[in-house]
């Protein structure tokens, strides 16, 4: 149901926005009309970004695995985040089997939570290591950590403190951990702040999406 719905929302909202930047092109830049025309893009946009987070969310399609540099991955993740992520790699291995779209994807989520959680000009930190036979994702932030009791809330869908969330970024991050047959687990740091690690073992199967469920029959795009 979040898949089709989202399907449904994506192109009137499309539509929406652009009409909107025409509009917002149209009218003079100092006037309230104007302005009324970029928030009308703004929310539009804010709204794209859920229906992505909904069909993310819902995607249950089996992984496509690869042999990954994590390394790269991670960089990649970090550079288009467009923040500075204090690095280190010196542990990580050369390769590792990861689904390098939906694996971005899940670092993305948990590395912009990092970012937007520190204090502005401390940079958050990410290591790489092989731990116990499994490849370890490990990220840091210098916020001011999680509350005990949302410990065990914090990758449920659409719990989120902050205004513009959407709640389905670290829901969404632990889909993709889980799928690769690995765990992800927060916790608060002694000295302030919190932590995240991911841990995916060596050649994990794909593991299917919650298989009691049904699969979830989604229109074409256009549709």
């Amino acid at each position: 149901m979040a898949a089709v719905l989202a399907h449904e929302l994506r192109n009137p909202l499309a539509s929406l926005k652009g009409h909107a930047q025409l509009l917002a092109r149209m009218l003079p830049t100092d006037g309230k009309e104007a302005q009324k025309a970029d928030r009308v893009v703004a929310e539009a946009t804010r709204m794209e970004r859920l229906t992505t987070d909904l069909l993310d969310f819902a995607r249950s399609a089996a992984l496509r695995r690869a042999s990954v540099d994590p390394t790269a991955l991670l960089r990649a993740s970090v550079e288009g985040l467009g923040a500075a992520v204090a690095l280190d790699v010196d542990a990580a291995p050369a390769r590792w089997s990861l689904d390098p779209q939906r694996m971005r994807q899940a670092l993305d989520n948990v590395l912009r939570n990092a970012i937007q959680a520190s204090p502005e000009g401390v940079e958050a930190r990410a290591r790489i290591a092989v731990e116990r036979g499994r490849l370890v994702f490990e990220i840091e932030d210098e916020g001011p950590g999680i509350a005990e009791a949302e410990l065990e809330q914090i990758f449920a869908p659409f719990h989120t403190r902050r205004v513009r969330g959407t709640g389905l970024g670290l829901a969404v991050a632990r889909r993709v951990v889980e799928q690769h047959g690995g765990t992800i687990i927060a916790s608060n740091r002694p000295e302030g702040g919190a932590r995240f690690v991911i841990e995916v073992p060596a050649g994990a199967p794909a593991t299917p999406d919650h298989e009691s469920r049904p699969p979830i029959e989604t229109p074409p795009d256009g549709s």
